[in-house]
C-alpha cells in the first residue's frame, strides 16, 4: 500500500523526482564512507618491547590495523621517522625493527594513511642517567624472590630483589651449567666453567632495573643456583629446578683451540684524508663454544668488539705500502649430543617472542618468505604438525635430494640449489633454515670453520633449530647422516649464528661484502676519503694449538 503511494506520488511530479537523486546519492555516500571507516582504521599499538634498550635493538611492537604490508606506513620514534633499512618484519599486528643510532627518547606512533596510533614510551637506554648512590645503597646484588622455583627453557622469570643496577651494562644473570668435574681448576674458574649467562643473541634480557629483572632461563642451563653478577659481585645463589620434559642435551669432548687469523693489505692507492675500516670477526659465545679470548692483536684495534667483530681503524694510508692485521683466539670448544623423545615436543605457544619471531622471518642470506620455498616446505611436511619431526622431515630431505656440488659463483642465490638439485654446505645450511622458518620453526644457520685429524681447517657452514622448552638444536645437512641431525662434534667451531644486519661507520663509504665466507657479515671493509684502490687477502682461520 505505502509502496504504491509512493510509486503514484513520484509518477506525478517532475519536482520529486529530481529531489529524490541527490538524496540518494548522498544515502550512497554515506554508506560508503560508513563502511570505510569501518574496514580501514587507526592502527592501535598494545605494547611496545623492550620499553628501553639501546640503539641497534630490536624493537618488537604488538598492535592492530598495522596493514599486512608495510608499504607508506611507517614507524615514528620521538618525532623521527625511522628508514627503510630498519624495518625487520611488517604485519598487521606485529612490528619488528632496528632501533636507530641517534634515537631519542620520546613517544612511539604506528602511522598509516588514516592516521597514527596511540602512544608508547621509549627510551633510550644511553640516555638515562645514573645518580650518585649513597654509600649505605651500595653492596652486593641480593636476590629476595623468583617468580618460579620450576621452569624450564626459554620460560620467563621475574627476579625480584636489589643493587642490580639501574641499566644492565656488563652485569648477568647466570644459571647453572653441565661441567665435567674430573678437570682440575681452581674455585674461581669453576665457578666461571659451571655457569652459563643469558643470552642477549636469543633476547633472554626483557628488563633490568635496580629491583627487579624480567629474563627467560638461557639455552643450556640445567637445575642449580642461579645467580646475578654485577661489576660489584655476585649475589646470593638461588636453586632453581629446569625441566627439559622432552629430551637431554649434554655437552663432551671438550676442546682448546688457539687460532690465528690474517688480512693483508696490498696495492694501496691513495692520497691524504683516507680510512679503511676492518670488521674482523670473533668466535660466537655459545652454550657450545665458552672463554672466547683474544689472547694478540696486531696492531691494536680501535675496538675490541664491535657488534661481534674486531674493529680496526686505518688512517692515512699510504701508496705501496702493505699492511697486516694478525689476531690469535683461544676458545673451549664442547661437541654437543641430543635426545628427543618427539610425542613430548610441544607446540609453538609463545609466538610473540622476539626470539620466535626473529628466527622464523626471511632476512638478507635466509629466503624463507620465497614462493617456492614456501612450497617446498608445505610439500615435505605435509600434514605433520610436531615441529622436531618436521625439521626431521626437512633435513632428510635436503640431504636425500640435494647433491653435493661446488657453487662456482659466490654470489649465486640460494634458491637455485633448489631448483638445480646441487648445492654446497653452504646451500644447504641456508636451505635448511629457509625451510624450516618457512614451515613455523625457529632456525638459523651458522658460519665458521670445521676442523679435521691434523688440525687443518676449512670454511663450513651448519645450522640450529629450536624446540621451545628444550633449546636450540644442531644439524649439519652439508655432512649429512643421521649422526649429524641433533648432534654435533667439537670441530665445529662457529663464528657466526645467524645474519646480524649492520650500517656502515660512513654514509658515502665504499662497501665490501664477502659472500659465502665464514662469518655471515654484510661489512667486512669499509673505506673512505682518497682512496683510490686496494687489494685485500683474508686468510681463513687456521688452527694454530689444540689440547
Amino acid at each position: 500500500m505505502i509502496w504504491t503511494f509512493i510509486s503514484r506520488f513520484l509518477q506525478r511530479s517532475a519536482v520529486v523526482r529530481f529531489l529524490m537523486i541527490p538524496l540518494l546519492f548522498g544515502v550512497f555516500a554515506l554508506s560508503v564512507t560508513g563502511i570505510t571507516i569501518l574496514t580501514h582504521r587507526k592502527p592501535v599499538l598494545d605494547s611496545i618491547s623492550p620499553a628501553i634498550a639501546e640503539p641497534g635493538e630490536i624493537l618488537v611492537l604488538q598492535g592492530r590495523h598495522f596493514g599486512d604490508e608495510r608499504g607508506d606506513k611507517w614507524l615514528e620514534i620521538a618525532g623521527s621517522r625511522l628508514s627503510e633499512s630498519a624495518y625487520i618484519k611488517w604485519t598487521d599486528t606485529t612490528i619488528m625493527a632496528s632501533i636507530p643510532p641517534a634515537v631519542d627518547d620520546g613517544l612511539v606512533y604506528v602511522v598509516n594513511q588514516y592516521g597514527k596510533s596511540n602512544p608508547r614510551i621509549f627510551a633510550n637506554k644511553n640516555n638515562i642517567p645514573v645518580t650518585a648512590r649513597i654509600n649505605y645503597e651500595i653492596g652486593l646484588p641480593e636476590i629476595s624472590s623468583i617468580s618460579s622455583l620450576v621452569t624450564e627453557t626459554g620460560a620467563a622469570l621475574t627476579i625480584i630483589g636489589k643493587n642490580f643496577g639501574i641499566t644492565k651494562g656488563k652485569s648477568v644473570v647466570l644459571f647453572s651449567w653441565q661441567i665435567d668435574q674430573a678437570i682440575p681448576v681452581s674455585p674461581i674458574s669453576r665457578t666461571s666453567q659451571s655457569s652459563i649467562a643469558c643470552s642477549e643473541h636469543d633476547f633472554d634480557y626483557e628488563l633490568w632495573s635496580d629491583m627487579e629483572l624480567h629474563v627467560r632461563v638461557p639455552d643450556g642451563a640445567i637445575s642449580g643456583n642461579m645467580y646475578v653478577q654485577t661489576e660489584r659481585g655476585i649475589s646470593n645463589p638461588v636453586s632453581v629446578e629446569i625441566l627439559n620434559v622432552c629430551g637431554t642435551k649434554k655437552y663432551i669432548n671438550r676442546h682448546a683451540f688457539v687460532l690465528t687469523l690474517e688480512v693483508d693489505i696490498t696495492g694501496v692507492s691513495a692520497s691524504d684524508g683516507n680510512m679503511l675500516f676492518l670488521r674482523v670477526p670473533l668466535p660466537e659465545i655459545s652454550a657450545t663454544q665458552r672463554s672466547v679470548e683474544v689472547t694478540a692483536s696486531s696492531p691494536e684495534p680501535y675496538m675490541e668488539n664491535y657488534h661481534g667483530a674486531i674493529l680496526h681503524q686505518l688512517e692515512n694510508l699510504k701508496s705501496g705500502r702493505n699492511e697486516k692485521i694478525t689476531h690469535s683466539y683461544l676458545l673451549t670448544n664442547y661437541g654437543v649430543t641430543t635426545s628427543v623423545n618427539p610425542a613430548l615436543v610441544k607446540p609453538f605457544s609463545d609466538t610473540k617472542s622476539p626470539l620466535y619471531l626473529m628466527y622464523t622471518n626471511a632476512d638478507r642470506i635466509v629466503p624463507s618468505d620465497n614462493g617456492d620455498i614456501i612450497l617446498k616446505a608445505a610439500s615435505i611436511t605435509g600434514q605433520e604438525k610436531n615441529p622436531y619431526k618436521k625439521a626431521l622431515l626437512i633435513y632428510s630431505w635436503i640431504t636425500g635430494n640435494i647433491a653435493s656440488g661446488t657453487a662456482v659463483n659466490p654470489d649465486r642465490p640460494v634458491i637455485e640449489a633448489l631448483t638445480s638439485k646441487s648445492g654446497d654446505a653452504y646451500d644447504k645450511a641456508i636451505l635448511f633454515s629457509a625451510l624450516t622458518r618457512a614451515a613455523g620453526i625457529p632456525s638459523l644457520p651458522v658460519a665458521g670453520i670445521l676442523v679435521d685429524a691434523q688440525q687443518n681447517s676449512r670454511t663450513h657452514w651448519w645450522a640450529e633449530f629450536y624446540l621451545e622448552g628444550f633449546g636450540w638444536v644442531p644439524v649439519d645437512p652439508g655432512l649429512g647422516g643421521d649422526e649429524y641431525f641433533g648432534s654435533l662434534d667439537v670441530y665445529h667451531i662457529a663464528f657466526s649464528r645467524g645474519w646480524t644486519e649492520e650500517k656502515p661507520m660512513a654514509p658515502k663509504s665504499r662497501i665490501v661484502y664477502k659472500p659465502r665466507s665464514f662469518a655471515f657479515q654484510p661489512i667486512w671493509e669499509e673505506a673512505g676519503g682518497n682512496i683510490k684502490g686496494y687489494t685485500s687477502f683474508w686468510a681463513e682461520p687456521k688452527v694454530t694449538g689444540a689440547y
